[in-house]
């Protein structure tokens, strides 16, 4: 199965000139980009699923945790059937990781319907679906997680995160404002408001890792921490705490101007 894997890398350049000509971009940038709103009417997981334990990954000292970009207070939508997700890695050794697809139906033991191995790097790292093979079904839900093996001899050591998403109808409306969006960050903060998080935040990831894309997946995760906060569940709290982590972590980072 053919894949699109990407990480967002991090120049470590200092270059205050660009740095000045950019931070005016930003201010744009911040004014431009909606702030995302979940679904009118938002569907809520069965079940809890941030698994992945108290530790902070497999060597157990990591400020942050093993966390999916993604809600967790209600399931996040998207319009395409071939979707990027996006986690965040804790750990700075390199270890194998699975990314996984389950079908949410009644089957106790189901099968997923991708299972990918990869390879551990520290920071922001994302999934495509390939165009080149069949896509999530329109009006599904399924479960994603992504899984550290930290001892491979002790499956019980693994650490584990996961999410749901929906897939739903592209509307009309939609159709015809995405049509008139001439470029990513438009499309992005049109997806955003309207409520679609994976096609949003999948649109600032795929433009890049320059200082002013940065700030709207900032912008975005922001929104999404704040959301998590005010569900007032322990699970939305947690969530919200490890994105606020993940952007202390992140943006404290140079970047590529």
């Amino acid at each position: 199965m053919k894949i699109r894997f990407q990480l967002l890398n991090h120049c470590l350049e200092n270059q205050p000139l660009t740095i000045v000509v950019v931070s005016l971009f930003l201010g744009m940038a911040t004014v431009a980009l909606a702030d995302y709103k979940p679904p009118s009417e938002p569907s809520r997981p069965k079940q809890p699923t941030i698994i992945s334990g108290t530790r902070g990954g497999c060597s157990k000292n990591g400020k942050a945790k093993l966390t999916t970009l993604a809600p967790q207070e209600h399931i996040g939508q998207t319009v395409s059937t071939h979707p990027t997700f996006a986690w965040f890695v804790p750990e700075a050794e390199s270890l194998t990781m699975k990314f996984q697809i389950y079908p949410d139906d009644v089957n106790e033991y189901p099968q997923p319907i991708q299972n990918i191995e990869l390879q551990t790097k520290p920071g922001i790292m994302t999934h495509s679906l390939s165009q080149d093979e069949l896509g999530l079904s329109v009006g599904q839900r399924y479960l994603w997680q992504v899984v550290i093996i930290c001892e491979p001899n002790h499956p019980s050591s693994a650490i584990v995160a996961q999410a749901y998403i929906d897939v739903v109808q592209e509307s009309p409306d939609l159709k015809i404002a995405l049509a008139a969006a001439t470029n990513p960050v438009d499309r992005a903060d049109i997806y955003a408001e309207r409520g679609f998080w994976y096609d949003g935040f999948g649109e600032v990831l795929a433009c890049g890792d320059d200082a002013r894309h940065r700030e709207l997946m900032r912008n975005l995760l922001t929104d999404l921490a704040k959301i998590e906060a005010s569900g007032k569940s322990k699970d939305g709290s947690q969530k919200s705490e490890r994105i606020q982590q993940i952007l202390d972590i992140e943006w404290k980072k140079p970047v590529c101007n």
